[in-house]
C-alpha cells in the first residue's frame, strides 16, 4: 500500500464517524419527509405531555450524569448519552411509525406526543446497553449498536405484545387517529430493562479483551461520584412518571402509587445491605444504582392492583438483590468476559426479570380478566393461559437480546470501526480536547 493510499485510509477511519452519522441523518430527514405527518388534534397532548418531559428528563439527565462516575470519560459518559439518545429518538419514531402506525392509504404514519413518549422509552434500552460497554467502544460503534438493537427491540415489543398480549405496565393506552379508536400496549421491565441488559452483556461478551480488566482508568473519584448522584437523585425523583406515563384513568394512579412506595423501599433496603456487606459503612456504588432497582422491579405490574404491601415487598427484594449483585456477583462474572461497566445486570437485568416473574404471578392468581381489548388474542384467556404468554414473552425476550446482542458485537468489532486501544479505554482524550 502507498504512502498516498494509506493516508487516505486513515482520514477515512478518522472520519466515518461523522460521515456515517450525516448520512444516516440525510436518510432520516428523506424517510420523515415522505412518510411522516402531524398526528391529529384529537390527541390529548396535554394529558400525556407533563410525563413526557418527565421520562424525557432522565433519558438525558438522569441517564447521562449516572455514568459520570468515571473519572476520567465522565465528558464522553454524558455527551455521548446525550448523542446516542438524540440518534435513537429519531430512530425509534421511524420504526414504530412503520411497525405499530403504518397508514397502508395514505402511506404515512403520524407522530404525536404518544409517540414521542414511546421513543423514549424505546431510548432507555439502548442507554441501559450503553451502560454495559461504556468506555469500551468508540462513537461509530455506538451508533451502529443503537441502528441494529432498536430494530430488534421494536420487533421484540411487537410480538410481545400485539401477538402475546402481554401486559407490561399500562394495558393500553387511548388515542384517536383518523377517527378511530387505537389501543395500544405500553411496555416497561420486559421490553425495555431486561432487553437492554442482556443485549448489551451479549455486545460486551463478544468485544471483550483481556486487557479491559487490567486498566487503571476504571475508577471514580470523589467528585465523579458526586455527579453521578445527580443522575440517580433524577431518575429516583421521575421514575413514578416512567412506570406511569402511558397509562390511564386508574391505571395511571395505581402506577404512580406503586412505582413510588417500591423505589422507595428498594432505597431503603440497599443501605441496610451495604451497611451489613461492608462492616458498618456503606458503599456508594450501591447507593448509586441499588437504590433504584424498585423501580425497574414493579414496573410490569406497576398499573395492577397488587396492593402497597406488595410494591413494597417488590421493592425490598429487588433493592436486596441488586445490591448482594454489585457486591458479589459483577466481579464473579468478569471471570466469564462478562464486564458489565456500570452494572447494568444488577441494576436492570436482575430487576427485570423479578418484574417480569412478578407478571407471571400476577397474571396466574388474577381473578380478573387482565387483557380484555389490546389485542384479539388476549380475549377470554384464562390465567393460567395468560400466565404462561408472559412466561414466553420474557423468554423471547432474553433469547432475542442475547442473540441480537452477539450479532451486534461481531459487527461492531470488524476492524474496519477500529476499536478503541487498551490504553484508551475509560478514557475521554482520544474524542475530545482535554486542557490540563
Amino acid at each position: 500500500m502507498t504512502d498516498a493510499s494509506t493516508e487516505k485510509s486513515n482520514i477515512f477511519l478518522r472520519y466515518q464517524f461523522v460521515i456515517f452519522l450525516l448520512v444516516l441523518q440525510c436518510v432520516f430527514i428523506v424517510l420523515f419527509g415522505i412518510h411522516a405527518e402531524y398526528g391529529l388534534q384529537e390527541t390529548e397532548t396535554e394529558f400525556y405531555y407533563s410525563f413526557f418531559q418527565d421520562v424525557h428528563v432522565m433519558m438525558f439527565v438522569g441517564f447521562g450524569f449516572l455514568m459520570t462516575f468515571l473519572h476520567r470519560y465522565s465528558f464522553s459518559a454524558v455527551c455521548f448519552n446525550f448523542l446516542l439518545a438524540a440518534f435513537a429518538l429519531e430512530w425509534a419514531i421511524l420504526l414504530r411509525g412503520y411497525v405499530f402506525h403504518w397508514h397502508s392509504h395514505s402511506r404515512t404514519f403520524p407522530v404525536d406526543i404518544t409517540s414521542l413518549l414511546h421513543a423514549d422509552f424505546v431510548c432507555a434500552s439502548v442507554l441501559i446497553s450503553f451502560g454495559a460497554i461504556i468506555g469500551k467502544v468508540n462513537p461509530i460503534q455506538l451508533i451502529i449498536l443503537a441502528l441494529i438493537e432498536i430494530v430488534i427491540q421494536v420487533w421484540n415489543q411487537y410480538i410481545g405484545t400485539q401477538m402475546f398480549c402481554v401486559y407490561d405496565a399500562g394495558e393500553f393506552v387511548f388515542a384517536f387517529r383518523c377517527k378511530k379508536k387505537r389501543l395500544e400496549n405500553v411496555f416497561r421491565s420486559i421490553f425495555v430493562h431486561v432487553f437492554g441488559a442482556y443485549f448489551g452483556l451479549a455486545v460486551s461478551f463478544v468485544i471483550h479483551r483481556t486487557d479491559m480488566l487490567n486498566s487503571t482508568k476504571e475508577k471514580s473519584n470523589y467528585i465523579s461520584d458526586v455527579f453521578a448522584m445527580i443522575g440517580t437523585l433524577f431518575l429516583f425523583c421521575f421514575w413514578p412518571s416512567f412506570n406511569a406515563g402511558a397509562a390511564h384513568g386508574d391505571d395511571r394512579l395505581r402506577a404512580i402509587v406503586n412505582t413510588y412506595v417500591s423505589i422507595s423501599s428498594s432505597c431503603i433496603l440497599t443501605f441496610i445491605i451495604s451497611f451489613l456487606v461492608n462492616q458498618g459503612k456503606l458503599d456508594i456504588v450501591h447507593i448509586q444504582n441499588s437504590t433504584l432497582a424498585g423501580g425497574v422491579a414493579v414496573g410490569t405490574v406497576a398499573d395492577k392492583n397488587i396492593g402497597l404491601f406488595g410494591a413494597m415487598i417488590i421493592g425490598s427484594v429487588a433493592g436486596t438483590i441488586s445490591t448482594l449483585g454489585y457486591k458479589y456477583l459483577l466481579e464473579f462474572l468478569r471471570r466469564f468476559r462478562l464486564h458489565d461497566t456500570c452494572g447494568v445486570h444488577n441494576l436492570h437485568g436482575l430487576p427485570g426479570l423479578i418484574s417480569g416473574t412478578a407478571g407471571i404471578i400476577v397474571a396466574a392468581i388474577n381473578n380478573q380478566h387482565l387483557l380484555t381489548e389490546t389485542c384479539l388474542g388476549g380475549l377470554h384467556r384464562s390465567n393460567s393461559m395468560q400466565a404462561k404468554f408472559q412466561l414466553a414473552a420474557l423468554v423471547l425476550t432474553l433469547v432475542m437480546a442475547i442473540v441480537g446482542g452477539l450479532v451486534t458485537g461481531l459487527i461492531i468489532r470488524l476492524p474496519i470501526f477500529v476499536s478503541p486501544k487498551s490504553d484508551f479505554h475509560f478514557d475521554d482524550s482520544p474524542n475530545w480536547h482535554i486542557e490540563h
